[in-house]
């Protein structure tokens, strides 16, 4: 079907109503145009789409377009069950890229049996603070890990028929009064932080469709910002895709679509009438507005279920994946003493206690929220892989998690104090979802704490098992021998916690953020979510384990950490070149060696550290990284090749990602704090960037320029100021303990002698190398 000849039959209503939503996240149906309706739907972590009939906008009742929910009993009872996979703070611990890309396979193929052609996920804004209560869709504090799944994920849903949006884009960390707060952020921060995962998708995986965020950035609203929408993510990075708002993110619907945006949520008649009105009074063309019907056109007739066969979806198929992802999402935190796994033939007595053994938190609230169906209880898990040999006793605890009940709390208690192993269920609930969706604090519910407490001081054999979307402090931690932390990691989070606790499987998730001791010292902590609608993004590129580092602070569990039931060696590092001059290429390689008893996996992080550049760089950062699968007693060799971007930041003073020549290290890690082979590299880069120096510019930067420092010796002799035999490192210094600007110095001086037009033409001359 030719998009041309379709959009010149179009009225100018047609191709407005074709760029609005039309009821219930549907594009509008035109059948004398050919043009079919293409289904929309969240979310992140599974497919939530209800199944009721989508209201017609113009008849809708206010009262209950005002009461709609995602997440009440009464809108679950209406959504359409489907496998809740694990959410994006869970998944990201995996590092896995290919499982990643298996899991959104499985949600294509639940989108295309309910109709449903576009999914609105992957989440990957930068989990910059743990507070932020959406932070549990969103993948890590790294640009790096984050792109990378995101990028699988997109490829998972697009190769099998369904499109992909990636979102919100950007900066969209804090949700109190998410629409009109300015996201204060400078330049170097959004490319190499908030931008990079972006961008790294875009690239590798052409997602079709991304999703702008509420927030100002810097003054202007995300989903109205030209820069943004169309010179960084057209023009730059050569998007091609749809560009859709976020539902109700618009506040001007004419300068929305002039910055980029191609397609606005939700259907709304003032959009509409807006966008007519601004055609026929010249204020956006209709040959701008031809181009945005051709983007949405193209995703209608390419992702539309409509005519297409629905597969029947084998659920059991897709649990045992949900299954398989819980297990790989687990980080074992901490294991003293070697308590885990529990061997069935010494221990005869568990006690397992906490509500959530026997109806487990898995997922997110809101938007993201899945009607899953089946779900694993980790209770009867526990009991089915114990059989008859080993006695399980179960108290609650309390029911009401925000509530004491000192006579659970006891009978809990009772059963701890001669059982041989406890088993805590603890962990974070999500605050309600407001205008202040974030949490008030990292901790883990209090009737949880109180129970780990009580536990903990009649038995010193305690695990914690951990459900949580976001980071928590653990003030307890060191009562307790072990931690295995779950996250939200979906309906098979029950057979996961099993499978684990007893070593049926061994556990290889890391940490795809850093867990701090303490609120107060993670980045952002004096000035999140921000006041006087300004939220300031102070630490720059300084976020999470980047801060921590440079902070020299010591976090509870750093970023990448991450214990096994196996021990792996790390050896024999090699470069195939001692040095590179750009834009060559080099290939790091070693060897990765399982020296215990077990089968396991090991996820290897490769980091990058630059001690010499131009501008503040974090003590190190993740460029890649590898998951291995390693029998034990075997040895693997592992390659990964480096690329300039690799080694490059971004300087604003140039506008463009820079390489300083000097000396790299190359460091591989099981964490970020637990590096085991290191290497340096030489790089060469023969691109030069130089400063535009001006009449103010000081001393320091022109000294520090050889050309520059020439010109201006060079001009004092011609104009008899000095003599050649006067320039000495003397002299230098005498200029160099001005604190003045150049033309001010000279003004001071030698006013009679040094005229504003000389000054100007020593700069000219330092600013043109050619002459």
């Amino acid at each position: 079907m030719d998009i041309g000849s379709i959009i010149k039959k179009m009225t100018l209503q047609e191709k407005v109503e074709l760029c609005i939503d039309a009821s219930m996240l549907r594009t509008v149906t035109i059948p004398n145009l050919g043009i079919p309706e293409l289904i929309m739907t969240d979310g992140t972590n599974g497919v939530r789409l209800q199944n009721i009939m989508p209201p017609d906008p113009r008849t809708a009742n206010f009262l209950q377009s005002l009461k709609s929910s995602f997440d009440s009993d009464e809108a679950l009872s209406m959504t359409y069950p489907a496998t809740c996979f694990p959410t994006g703070s869970s998944l990201a611990c995996s590092f896995d890229v290919a499982l990643t890309e298996k899991i959104s396979s499985a949600v294509a193929e639940e989108c295309k049996s309910l109709g449903v052609g576009l999914l609105y996920g992957p989440g990957l804004n930068t989990r910059r603070n743990p507070l932020d209560g959406r932070g549990f869709e969103y993948y890590s504090e790294d640009p790096c890990l984050a792109g990378e799944l995101a990028a699988a994920y997109v490829k998972g849903l697009q190769n099998n028929g369904v499109a992909g949006c990636v979102k919100h884009f950007v900066c969209n960390n804090s949700n109190y009064m998410r629409t009109i707060y300015d996201n204060i952020v400078e330049e170097r921060a959004l490319r190499e932080i908030y931008f990079a995962a972006f961008e790294r998708v875009i690239k590798k995986a052409k997602p079709a469709m991304v999703m702008g965020s509420y927030n100002l950035i810097n003054g202007v609203q995300a989903c109205e910002n030209h820069w943004l929408l169309t010179e960084i993510l057209r023009e730059e990075w050569g998007y091609e895709g749809v560009v859709i708002s976020d539902c109700g993110a618009v506040k001007d619907h004419i300068n929305a679509f002039l910055a980029g945006i191609d397609f606005e949520i939700p259907h709304s008649k003032i959009a509409i009438d807006k966008l007519v009105q601004g055609i026929e009074e010249e204020k956006i063309s209709e040959q701008e507005l031809n181009r945005h019907c051709e983007r949405v056109l193209e995703l209608v007739l390419t992702y539309t279920r409509d005519g297409k066969q629905r597969p029947q979806i084998d659920f059991h198929k897709h649990h045992e994946l949900a299954r398989e992802a819980a297990l790989e999402c687990a980080v074992l935190l901490k294991n003293d003493e070697q308590l885990l796994p529990l061997n069935k033939n010494e221990i005869k007595h568990i006690a397992v206690v906490g509500d959530w053994a026997e109806h487990p938190v898995y997922q997110g609230t809101g938007c993201a929220i899945v009607r899953a169906q089946k779900e694993d209880i980790p209770l009867h898990e526990i009991r089915q892989i114990c059989e008859d040999s080993v006695q399980v006793l179960y108290e609650p605890g309390y029911i009401n998690p925000n509530e004491n009940d000192d006579k659970l709390l006891s009978r809990a208690v009772v059963i701890a104090q001669n059982a041989d192993v406890v088993i805590v269920f603890a962990g974070s609930n999500l605050p309600l979802e407001t205008d202040e969706y974030n949490r008030k604090d990292i901790n883990i519910e209090h009737t949880h704490e109180q129970l780990i407490r009580a536990i903990s001081a009649v038995n010193k054999n305690v695990i914690v098992v951990l459900m949580n979307g976001e980071s928590v402090e653990m003030p307890w931690i060191e009562n307790v021998k072990a931690v295995l932390d779950m996250w939200y990691s979906g309906e098979g989070c029950g057979y996961a916690v099993a499978q684990l606790l007893f070593g049926e499987q061994n556990p290889c998730g890391k940490l795809a953020v850093t867990m701090p001791i303490k609120l107060s010292d993670i980045p952002g902590y004096l000035n999140f979510p921000g006041e006087n609608h300004k939220h300031y993004y102070e630490e720059g590129v300084f976020v999470g384990y980047r801060y921590f580092e440079k902070k020299v602070l010591k976090p509870l569990f750093p970023f990448g950490h991450g214990l096994s039931y196996t021990q792996f060696n790390y050896s024999d590092i090699h470069l195939n070149k001692q040095s590179i001059t750009l834009p060559e290429t080099v290939s790091v390689s070693f060897s990765i060696t399982n020296s215990g008893k077990r089968a396991g996996r090991e996820i290897v992080q490769l980091y990058i550290a630059d001690g010499h550049s131009r501008l503040k760089r974090p003590v190190k950062e993740l460029k890649h990284f590898v998951k291995v699968d390693i029998e034990p007693r075997e040895t693997k060799k592992v390659s990964i090749e480096l690329s300039e971007r690799d080694f490059a930041y971004f300087d604003p003073t140039f506008d463009e990602w820079v390489v300083d020549t000097g000396a790299f290290e190359l460091l591989i890690g099981a964490s970020s704090q637990d590096i085991r082979l290191k290497k340096e590299i030489h790089v060469t880069n023969t691109k030069r960037n130089y400063h535009k120096f001006k009449r103010d510019s000081h001393y320091l930067e022109i000294f520090e320029d050889a050309h520059a420092k020439k010109v201006f010796f060079d001009s004092l002799v011609e104009w008899g100021l000095i003599k050649q035999s006067d320039i000495t490192p003397e002299l230098e210094n005498e200029f160099l303990i001005s604190f003045w600007g150049l033309a001010q110095h000279f003004e001071l001086v030698a006013s009679y002698k040094v005229t504003e037009g000389m000054i100007d033409e020593m700069v000219r001359k330092m600013n043109n190398r050619l002459e």
